[in-house]
């Protein structure tokens, strides 16, 4: 079980074809199509497993979906697939360019360093200074990913395998 998050930017015939695939298979079609092509360019952003404390500092310590900024920037958008063991979301172009707006105007790095300690011990077992330190190196490229993803026009999708 990894948790490794990842956000890719899609164009909208890449879209299109995602929810094509019937959702019981997208998150291999996901792994198969976009990953192999896009993991380690522009349009790929990793998280590593620092994803879930980003997602709680967005949230102010606590845990939110709310499909609005700032708490769509990593977990939230429409979910595309939801199982026990599988996650992808999907934020729309125009979401996309709110979260671009916010990340600029508020510094993400700021966000988690305010936040991470508020979270919750029983909810995140990586409060610590190295969890801080992680969480805030793999949350370094997120607005550059983001900016790079509206210039393109694309809508992104955030995926999690647990």
């Amino acid at each position: 079980m990894s948790r490794l998050g990842m956000l890719y930017a899609l164009t909208e015939e890449e879209v299109g074809k995602l929810r094509a695939v019937p959702e019981e298979e997208r998150y291999d079609y996901m792994l198969e199509e976009i990953e192999e092509e896009l993991f380690g360019t522009p349009r790929g952003c990793e998280l590593d497993k620092a994803w879930e404390g980003i997602q709680y500092c967005l949230g102010a310590g606590r845990w939110n979906e709310e499909n609005r900024v700032p708490t769509n920037i990593v977990f939230a958008g429409e979910v595309l697939v939801d199982t026990e063991d599988e996650i992808i979301t999907l934020k729309t172009q125009s979401e996309v360019r709110e979260i671009v707006s916010y990340l600029r105007q508020h510094n993400l790095q700021e966000i988690i360093e305010q936040n991470f300690w508020k979270i919750s011990d029983e909810d995140f077992r990586y409060k610590d200074n190295d969890g801080l330190d992680h969480t805030l190196g793999w949350s370094e490229e997120i607005l550059s990913f983001y900016e790079n993803a509206a210039k393109e026009n694309c809508q992104v999708i955030f995926t999690v395998d647990f």
